[in-house]
Order: structure tokens, then C-alpha cells, then sequence
């Protein structure tokens, strides 16, 4: 189980040109996120997950503030061998807000359904514990979004017995139509964190995450800070 707190602000939009530049100009966004995110093993292969959270998010002038995503699913282990693992998974996400004339609102009254593909495997790094998680996916959304397809990776570095530093890459892009008010997007995110063990069971983290390029989108700048559960 993992409990999170995660601020952001964004000062301006992202234009994804090659030479790097900034494009249009999109409203200042800032955001306050709170996400418990937990894991049930029914058996050896087969993982429930849920993950309700808390969202804060001012658009320029306009401000909502009540239940964000809440997010259903579960995982499944299809493949295990030595250190490798492939899973696939499915999350329905139900959203908590509903007024979508509220500009703060726009984009989060809508229900997602995601489905993924998960490939993880570790490895020694020298003397220390490393691994690797790829994820590939397909977002469906409704009522105006375009679909999306994802792809997420990260890698983890044990540098101590007891400090796990993770570097992660968060990626999204359009696919198909986007309808009403919404446009296509292209969207990649840098983050970096550490996690300091307590004690077997309960552990702290804190890191920081950018959006780096991307179309459409804001050009997002954030920290966070986590407590994990283990039970």
C-alpha cells in the first residue's frame, strides 16, 4: 500500500517542435494530489488493486477541489522465469468529479479504462540489486478525450541496502480522434525519487517529477512524497 501526496504547478503550455521551443501558452494550472494506491495477491499470480484519491486543481480562476480518479482493476502473472515476469493488467477508472463546465474539471469527468502489458526483470549492477520495468498500454477514454497509448518505464537501483533510487519515464500520446473542446496530445515525463526503508514492513519516499516534451500539454513541475505499507 502506498499513500502519496504529490504538488504540482504549471507555468505554461509545451510545444513538441524538434528545436525544443515553447508554443502557445496554456492556463496556469497548480495541483494537489492525494492517492492511496493498494495491492491485495489473492493467489501466487492473480493481484487486486484499488487506488481512490483526493484532487485540488486551480485553472486559472476557476478551482475544484473533491474525489479524483478512482481507479479498480486487477493484475494477472502470465510468465515467470529466473528473475524475469510478464503480467497483464486491467483498470477501470471511475471518475470523482462531474461537472465538466468547471475548467478545473476538464478532462477528469470522463471514465478511462487502461489495459497493459508489464515486463519486469531484475539484475546485479556491480555488487548491488537493479531491475527494470517496461509497460505498454492502451488508455480508452470517453465523452471527448482521444484514446491514448503508453508507455511507461522504469529503473531501479539498490545503492544501498536499505535506499532504492528509481528513475522513471512516463509516456502518452493521442491516438485517434479527440472531440469538443479536446485536442491530441504528446506528452513525456522525466521523474526521479528515492525509498528509504524503515523496517521491513514501512517505508518513506520523496522525488520530483517534469514534464520534458510534448504537444498540447502543460509543461508540468512537481514533488511528491509517499509512505509505503507493506502488510
Amino acid at each position: 500500500m502506498i499513500w502519496s501526496v504529490m504538488f504540482s504547478k504549471s507555468p505554461a503550455g509545451l510545444d513538441a517542435d524538434l528545436s525544443g521551443g515553447f508554443g502557445r501558452q496554456l492556463h496556469d494550472t497548480a495541483k494537489t494530489e492525494v492517492t492511496l494506491f493498494a495491492e491485495y495477491g489473492v493467489t501466487r499470480d492473480l493481484t487486486l488493486i484499488a487506488a481512490p484519491g483526493f484532487r485540488r486543481a486551480s485553472v486559472g480562476a476557476s478551482t475544484s477541489s473533491g474525489p479524483g480518479y478512482f481507479d479498480l482493476g486487477a493484475r494477472y502473472q502470465v510468465f515467470r522465469k529466473g528473475a524475469a515476469v510478464a503480467s497483464v493488467q486491467g483498470i477501470a477508472r471511475i471518475p470523482g468529479a462531474s461537472d465538466p463546465t468547471v475548467s478545473a474539471n476538464l478532462g477528469y469527468t470522463n471514465a478511462e479504462y487502461d489495459l497493459r502489458g508489464l515486463f519486469g526483470y531484475g539484475f546485479k549492477l556491480g555488487e548491488n540489486d537493479a531491475f527494470v520495468d517496461i509497460q505498454a498500454g492502451y488508455r480508452f477514454r470517453t465523452a471527448g478525450p482521444a484514446d491514448e497509448v503508453r508507455g511507461d518505464l522504469t529503473f531501479g537501483y539498490r545503492v544501498w541496502p536499505d535506499v532504492l533510487l528509481l528513475a522513471q519515464s512516463f509516456n502518452t500520446v493521442s491516438v485517434g480522434a479527440a472531440e469538443g473542446v479536446f485536442r491530441p496530445t504528446r506528452e513525456h515525463k522525466l521523474q526521479v525519487s528515492a525509498v528509504y526503508d524503515i523496517n521491513a514492513r514501512l517505508s518513506v519516499q520523496a522525488g520530483s517529477f517534469a514534464t520534458v516534451r510534448g504537444e498540447n500539454a502543460l509543461r508540468e513541475r512537481a514533488v511528491f512524497s509517499a509512505v509505503w505499507v507493506r502488510f
